[in-house]
């Protein structure tokens, strides 16, 4: 088979043959065949090439979709984690500032906010301030009022502004805005609204010219600033509600009276820090019943203000006892004003108490005042017409004396009556010393000399049992006293001191400076805040209760057996004290002593020695008129200066002793004038007398002591004064003085 074909062959393919051969045509085939097969190849290389660069494109797509599915995602958990860290901060924030800083940092980890600031208007909305502010170049500014400037702009539209410098200079042609700080490359501003009002801006700017803010930027802080926006006005909202509870607890906490707040069952349940002042030994009082934490009751009081306010569901007020701490007592006005609940219901109530421990003192010291005024009136009175009668007594048994010899049947007697007349007249005086503060001599004197010689007085007074302790301060200013008057003062308290003291103890005399101010001298009625010298007298004896210290300084008052004291004796030291501009005060208690505190005002002028040159008995020939209502006064004196050689003209009161006066001006040269007559009064006369002659001397008379009526006066150009009743040997004396000029 083989040798067939390849003779068949080699015949067939002979050379030098016309036509192709079949080699060529096979071959001429096979290269058709090549070639079809060839662009089939290109066709389906180039339709895979498609394919698959289609494919890429559609893989590209993919991918792109997918990483901008990721981005996006990633965004959205950076925007959730950002709007989730606004929420917290703003809870956690301590303060806005803390806020505004956290703000700051969350933005900067969103957008380039190197450059940031917030802008919030005022509650009125036309003031701007910068609370947060943040700036390459520009320094915060201070609060102002709304001007034109890029964030009013914002907060005029309402609407979010990105703005390149070119944006910005063209506005600002446009007369839209004017330009205010540092020029920015950049400038996006969002408003931060409540509701439709915008309340602030939110800014971020860049001064880098390469740098741009984009939409999305734009878009993504408008998102932010929303959720920035609830979170200031919810922190701000809260800082007003602390701020508002700051200040109702400090206005609660500050008043100075005490506030609580009781339920409907007398729990209390909240207290300012007066409240817990007054009974601090009851805190906490929160939590307990009211009549438990201030009156110590197992039940509520029988007569109870705060139970009437709840019932009658009208305001009550009560003074109510005051138990406070360290066995502290006194009185409290109390408020009581019911709590309603939005039905009408009483829910509890507010009590206000007010100590007014001290006004009650005040009101009693004023009340115990003006009984002693009262009082003192009428002593005075009694004690002015007792002395006109003593006048009588005392100036005739005084003259009869001193026209007898000692051993006349009729001496002894005579000496009896001036005696027991002058007795009387001392009596007569302690109750002038209360009523009227009976002062005769008053020069600047050392406290310590008057306690000195005070105490040699008293030496044969004391009983030995009784042991005398002095302590003077030795560098005590002068005092301006009557010094008879404060030695009496002193006499009468040692004296009331030893009569406490039966069985014996010990009398304690201190001499001491005291600088006292308004709120010292506050309960004590007339007294001056100042300097003052203070003489204490302490005994150790058996001291007094409240009630019988309510009434010591009373006239005729007194805690001794009848006829162991005549109740005079502390009347006069309240008396000749409050006439010095002093007071007395008195600390004792049942068993435990007394101590009187007596304060004299300082004067600090030099000491005026007392002169004990004894009036002499000096005769004269002047005349003299004597003006009185009293007819046995007018009788004395015309009887005791006729003895001595004067001429005497009698009045009866003071109409007819001008009329007297007028006719014989020139021939009388004294004149004696009474303070208290009908018709027409010393004072009166005296006007009257000066009238017809200015250089006319007159000695003033008067059952009353000297006090400040009589200085007013005595302050009209008077001569002297002398007290009724008179005795014979000073009545002369004075006469004598102004005659001769020496007064």
């Amino acid at each position: 088979m083989k040798k067939k074909t390849a003779k068949k062959s080699a015949a067939v393919c002979k050379p030098g043959s016309s036509g192709k051969t079949g080699a060529e045509k096979i071959r001429s085939a096979r290269l058709g065949t090549y070639r079809q097969v060839g662009e089939e190849l290109k066709l389906y290389h180039d339709q895979l090439e498609a394919l698959v660069s289609e494919r890429t494109l559609e893989l590209e797509l993919a991918n792109r979709e997918l990483e901008e599915e990721i981005d996006r995602h990633r965004q959205s958990e950076v925007l959730q984690s950002a709007l989730y860290q606004i929420s917290e901060k703003a809870s956690q924030a301590e303060d806005m500032d803390a806020l505004y800083k956290a703000i700051h940092g969350i933005i900067s980890s969103l957008l380039y906010a190197r450059n940031f600031y917030i802008a919030l208007t005022d509650a009125s909305g036309q003031m701007l301030s910068f609370p947060c502010y943040l700036d390459e170049f520009d320094a915060p500014p201070p609060p102002q009022k709304l001007g034109r400037g890029l964030t009013e702009h914002v907060l005029r539209t309402g609407q979010p502004l990105l703005a390149s410098d070119q944006q910005v200079g063209q506005m600002a042609k446009d007369g839209l805005i004017e330009l205010i700080g540092a020029p920015s490359s950049e400038w996006l501003g969002v408003p931060l609204k409540r509701g439709e009002r915008s309340f602030g801006v939110l800014v971020i700017q860049s001064y880098q010219e390469d740098f741009h803010y984009s939409e999305r930027d734009r878009e993504l802080l408008i998102f932010v600033s929303q959720h920035i926006a609830d979170a200031l006005w919810r922190k701000q909202a809260e800082n007003e509600i602390k701020e508002s509870q700051r200040f109702l607890e400090a206005v609660f906490n500050g008043i100075q009276d005490g506030i609580s707040v009781l339920d409907r069952d007398l729990n209390i349940l909240q207290v300012n820090q007066a409240m817990d002042k007054l009974y601090a030994h009851q805190v906490p009082l929160a939590g307990k019943k009211c009549f438990q934490a201030y009156h110590g009751r197992k039940k509520p009081c029988r007569v109870c203000p705060t139970l009437r306010a709840i019932k009658q569901k009208k305001p009550q007020v009560d003074n109510v006892p005051l138990v406070g701490g360290g066995n502290r007592r006194g009185w409290l006005e109390l408020h009581a004003f019911p709590l309603f609940d939005p039905a009408g219901r009483v829910r509890g109530v507010i009590e206000y108490v007010r100590d007014i421990s001290e006004r009650k003192l005040l009101e009693e010291r004023f009340l115990q005042a003006q009984k002693m005024e009262s009082i003192g009136l009428l002593a005075g009175g009694i004690a002015h017409d007792f002395n006109n009668i003593l006048g009588g007594i005392l100036g005739y048994a005084s003259w009869l004396k001193t026209n007898i010899k000692s051993d006349h049947p009729f001496f002894r007697p005579v000496d009896t009556i001036e005696k027991s007349a002058s007795r009387a007249a001392e009596l007569t005086a302690q109750l002038l010393a209360f009523a009227r503060g009976g002062k005769y001599d008053i020069r600047p004197s050392n406290l310590n000399s008057v306690i000195s010689e005070s105490l040699k007085l008293l030496a044969g007074t004391l009983d030995k049992s009784i042991v005398i302790e002095t302590r003077l301060n030795d560098s005590l200013p002068t005092v301006e006293i009557d010094v008879g008057q404060i030695q009496q003062v002193l006499i009468n308290l040692c004296v009331n001191a030893r009569d406490a003291m039966p069985a014996g103890g010990r009398l304690i005399i201190q001499s001491s400076l005291a600088k006292l101010s308004a709120a010292d001298v506050r309960s004590q009625v007339d007294a001056k805040p100042g300097w003052f010298a203070v003489l204490a007298v302490s005994d150790t004896g058996v001291g007094m209760d409240g009630n019988t210290q309510q009434r010591i300084f009373e006239p005729f008052f007194t805690t001794k057996e009848k006829g162991k004291g005549t109740g005079l004796g502390l009347s006069m030291v309240y008396g000749v004290v409050k006439n010095h501009g002093g007071f007395v005060n008195v600390y004792s208690e049942t068993g435990e002593g007394s101590t009187f505190k007596v304060y004299l005002p300082l004067s600090g002028k030099p000491e005026i020695m007392e002169s004990e040159i004894e009036a002499e008995m000096a005769c004269g020939h002047e005349t003299v008129l004597v003006i009185d209502d009293e007819e046995a006064i007018r009788h004395v004196a015309s009887d005791i200066l006729g003895s001595y050689g004067y001429r005497v003209r009698l009045a009866a009161d003071g109409e007819e002793g001008v009329a007297v006066y007028r006719s014989q001006a020139r021939q009388i040269d004294l004149v004696i004038l009474d303070m208290v007559m009908p018709r027409q009064g010393g004072r009166e006369t005296l006007l009257k007398l000066q009238e017809i002659n200015p250089q006319v001397r007159v000695l003033f008379s008067t059952g009353y002591s000297q006090n400040e009526k009589v200085n007013e006066i005595l302050a009209l150009g008077v001569k002297g004064f002398i007290q009724k009743p008179y005795q014979v040997r000073s009545l002369l004396a004075k006469i004598r003085e102004i005659l001769d000029g020496k007064s």
